[in-house]
């Protein structure tokens, strides 16, 4: 099994997360990593292991406790974490996901854990490439699905909800070699059934990939470079994007000068943010907007829930004022206003958050658009006493891929936001 060497950027100590559900992959890490790490007599890095309990078959409970057992041999420390609560009828994949890493995260806090490590492995990678290959739209520039950006696949490493990254080391490690890892070494692993239940698609990908593969291949990751493509997208945006009042965004005149997937990747979540929507708008409409850039003043067209307008000095960009919502929270809780901004209630009562309305007409400068500023005012949450908000960067507030990281803290300087956490190794 091939692992990625573990070092702190600051040679401080590291605990780390392991999550382990008892199956060939995450049972593999684990093993690796002790072994690793018991060869090391001067190591700064010790293992806490986590197991969630989804809680979905019979049977699940007794193997966390045999996960329990392995750990407690090994000297590890280790964790249960159930999920309770009723199951959805759809979309119980992607809801058991999202508790599995909020119930990880909140492990890892309570543990002291700088960083969370999963079993991930070249198998998986080429399953999500797969199926992420369906649903592609040819790249604008050049017709290939081979250079759209998610087909770049899986991160080696991901920040989750800027609270802790989770990290893949055996993202390049073929399943078959850790299982025969395994053998060799006498260990037992469980074998999920749902992995083999075509209701799901990941398992329909993976049957359909063992059938068309000879064993030794497997989709590979398109020709993109993500983090190179997410520094100029980065630069792009550093250098021609700014916020002139709150709300209200111009894209410069030569922004649009610029050519190729740097452009679009930038204004793809440039949008996303604005709209505060997790997604960024369809290919189509993104060219819309570049084309917006290029025409003369005055033309105004919408995508994403954001209107942009074309003025003499570039695009301005603000969001529309319609379905704005109106959101109560109790004391001392926090929520998600919009997609665009993260409210605290620090109040005892409830508090709502509603959209702001200026009180009287806004001076702007001459070169600023008032009406567009008065826009970008009413989209704002009203200010109001025991209420602390924050701006958000929608597309990368759940899980922010490693190789996105310069374009994420480009726009979080863009919107004045919080900046997101470095890696730690």
């Amino acid at each position: 099994m091939a692992a990625r060497r573990l070092e702190t950027a600051d040679n401080k100590p590291l605990r780390l997360l392991v999550a382990i559900s008892g199956g060939s992959d995450s049972t593999g890490l684990l093993l690796l990593l002790h072994r690793t790490l018991a060869s090391c007599s001067d190591t700064q890095i010790s293992l806490q292991a986590a197991t969630i309990d989804h809680a979905l078959r019979p049977g699940s409970a007794e193997e966390a406790q045999g996960v329990a057992d392995l750990c407690a041999h090994l000297g590890i420390a280790h964790m249960t974490r159930r999920w309770d609560g009723d199951k959805p009828a759809t979309g119980l994949a992607a809801r058991a996901r999202a508790a599995r890493y909020r119930l990880l995260a909140e492990i890892a806090e309570e543990t002291g854990c700088t960083a969370i490590l999963t079993g991930h492995t070249a198998d998986d990678q080429a399953e999500t490439i797969a199926m992420r290959a369906a649903r592609a739209r040819p790249d604008p520039e050049t017709g290939s699905h081979q250079s759209a950006p998610g087909l770049s696949g899986m991160a080696q490493n991901v920040l989750y909800e800027n609270r802790v990254w989770i990290y893949r080391p055996l993202l390049a490690s073929r399943r078959q070699a850790i299982r025969d890892c395994l053998r060799a070494q006498g260990q037992d692993w469980i074998d999920d059934p749902s992995n083999d239940n075509p209701a799901y698609e990941r398992a329909r990908v993976r049957a359909d990939l063992a059938r068309r593969s000879s064993g030794d291949t497997l989709p590979q990751a398109g020709r993109i470079d993500r983090l190179e493509l997410s520094r100029q997208a980065a630069d792009l945006l550093s250098r021609h994007a700014t916020m002139p009042v709150p709300g209200l965004f111009h894209l410069d005149t030569a922004l649009f000068e610029a050519e190729g997937a740097a452009l679009r990747h930038g204004l793809h979540a440039l949008v996303a943010t604005v709209g505060g929507q997790p997604h960024g708008p369809e290919s189509a409409a993104l060219e819309r907007l570049l084309q917006l850039g290029r025409q003369p003043p005055g033309a105004r067209l919408t995508l994403g829930r954001c209107l942009a307008h074309r003025h003499r000095s570039g695009v301005f960009l603000v969001r529309e004022a319609r379905a704005l919502p109106h959101l109560l929270i109790n004391p001392s809780e926090t929520a998600i206003w919009d997609g665009r901004w993260r409210v605290t209630n620090t109040g005892k009562a409830i508090a709502e958050v509603c959209p702001a309305a200026p009180e009287q007409p806004l001076q702007t400068a001459e070169t600023l658009p008032a009406s567009l500023a008065v826009l970008a005012l009413m989209s704002e949450p009203m200010k109001a006493p025991n209420l602390e908000v924050e701006p958000v960067i929608a597309p990368y507030q759940g899980f922010l891929p490693g190789f996105d990281l310069p374009l994420a803290q480009a726009l979080a300087d863009l919107f004045r936001a919080r900046r997101f956490l470095s890696p730690c190794f």
